[in-house]
């Protein structure tokens, strides 16, 4: 009986909350005339093992608390989850952020599915319409289906157009959201954020979305990568010298030709191996067929997935990253390999070259030999290397999250209908 009542004090507690919160927004507009409004958050990505979206909007929500915008924030995945469901994760913020997210406990006296169910179909509606947001802000592309109605405007973020760019390269069930959800948000968005100007004209040009209502706002380097790596983090069976690829390992990232540039350093006297860093995707037969074809198949390690703390030492050491990706919409593992300083190899198109800018070795990601042979070229030459690190961490300190989340809060606040304080782009 215990946990049943805490559950309903704590669900009690926070309408008091939600009370106190429209109070103090009525308060500081009518009475101080000052500026202020509630944003909802989807933060379902916080819900699943976090990958590039996840810590963007992490890292940014992060920033975002510690800014004095005039701006308050209610987060929100499922309001009520059963007990069996994976817990709230720790948030990124508390000082001007609310998690609205209620897990039924374990021993609970009454039965859980049909109150789950009175909950989510009749208590979180009336919640979200407590709390009286003025925008919907969807960091992953789209809001989450029952997010859509809780905002009076929308503020999307788009973080690349693959699936009208490079439908192929999409799993069909990603593809086929993305399609039928993000151009009706889009059309829907009073602003829209891209993470590069790449982004911004893939959106422009296959969208026919306005420029005037995008904003690029490029991410920032999470902290972790400026840090001394932690050497014992360093998984046991990588070789002592190797080269990288770190991402999720599917078409678009065009793995199988990473796998046959290092089959060619091989064969040029290479005498390291190969390290692929990430969760296995969708329509990998040809990478896999590659990996096992390979004469040294046996000096390739792949690691699933990698604890973010572990990822600087990976890096660090590393003779180069190996990131020939036929489109990003920015391309995180380039700036977090730059903050480590290892050398960067990388396409020459979409928004590797915004990202890795003067630092970075540009090729052609559809033929392996001119991989194989910038990374060749990079081993010969210790004094470029050495260069190249200096120009990447040099590099990599420009794109800071403060920035980014200063230039997100301005575009929510336009949003809102609030007076613009800030700059509203940020481009490095």
């Amino acid at each position: 009986m215990y946990p049943t009542i805490l559950f309903f004090a704590h669900l009690f507690r926070d309408i008091a909350g939600t009370f106190a919160a429209r109070w103090r927004r009525f308060y500081w507009r009518v009475v101080l005339g000052e500026e202020t409004a509630a944003i909802a958050v989807d933060i379902f990505p916080f819900f699943e093992k976090m990958t590039g979206v996840g810590w963007y909007e992490w890292n940014l929500l992060e920033a975002m608390d510690e800014l004095d915008a005039g701006l308050e924030y209610n987060l929100y995945a499922h309001t009520f989850l059963a007990p069996d469901e994976p817990a709230s994760p720790a948030m990124p913020g508390n000082r001007r952020m609310r998690v609205r997210v209620h897990q039924i406990p374990a021993k609970f006296w009454l039965p859980v599915r049909p109150t789950l169910t009175l909950l989510r179909t009749f208590a979180e509606p009336v919640l979200r319409w407590l709390d009286g947001n003025d925008v919907l802000f969807a960091p992953n592309f789209f809001p989450h289906r029952t997010q859509a109605p809780w905002g009076r405007t929308l503020v999307s973020t788009v973080h690349d157009l693959a699936f009208a760019v490079l439908p192929d390269t999409v799993a069909p069930e990603t593809l086929a959201e993305l399609a039928r959800h993000l151009p009706h948000a889009l059309f829907h968005s009073d602003k829209i954020i891209a993470v590069s100007e790449a982004t911004r004209q893939d959106v422009i040009a296959h969208l026919g979305v306005s420029s005037r209502r995008i904003h690029v706002i490029h991410e920032g380097l999470d902290p972790h990568f400026t840090a001394d790596p932690d050497r014992g983090m360093r998984p046991d069976e990588l070789p002592d010298r190797y080269v990288l690829f770190v991402s999720t390992i599917e078409p678009r990232k065009n793995v199988a030709a990473v796998v046959r540039a290092f089959n060619l350093l091989a064969d040029w006297g290479y005498d390291g191996g190969l390290v692929l860093v990430g969760r296995w995707g969708w329509h990998t037969g040809e990478i896999r067929a590659a990996i096992s074809a390979s004469p040294v198949h046996d000096r390739i390690v792949h690691l699933d997935y990698v604890a973010r703390n572990a990822l600087p030492a990976l890096y660090r050491d590393a003779d180069a990253l190996l990131f020939p990706s036929l489109m990003e919409g920015f391309g995180l593992p380039i700036l977090e390999a730059m903050a480590c300083g290892t050398p960067v190899v990388t396409s020459g198109h979409s928004a590797m070259p915004e990202v890795a800018g003067p630092a970075g070795i540009y090729v052609d990601p559809a033929r392996p030999q001119s991989i194989a042979s910038a990374v060749e070229a990079l081993l010969q030459d210790e004094q470029h290397r050495r260069r190249l690190a200096e120009l990447g961490r040099s590099r990599a300190t420009r794109f800071d999250w403060k920035t980014a989340a200063a230039a997100t809060v301005q575009v929510l606040r336009q949003a809102a209908g609030l007076t613009p304080s800030g700059n509203d782009e940020y481009r490095v």
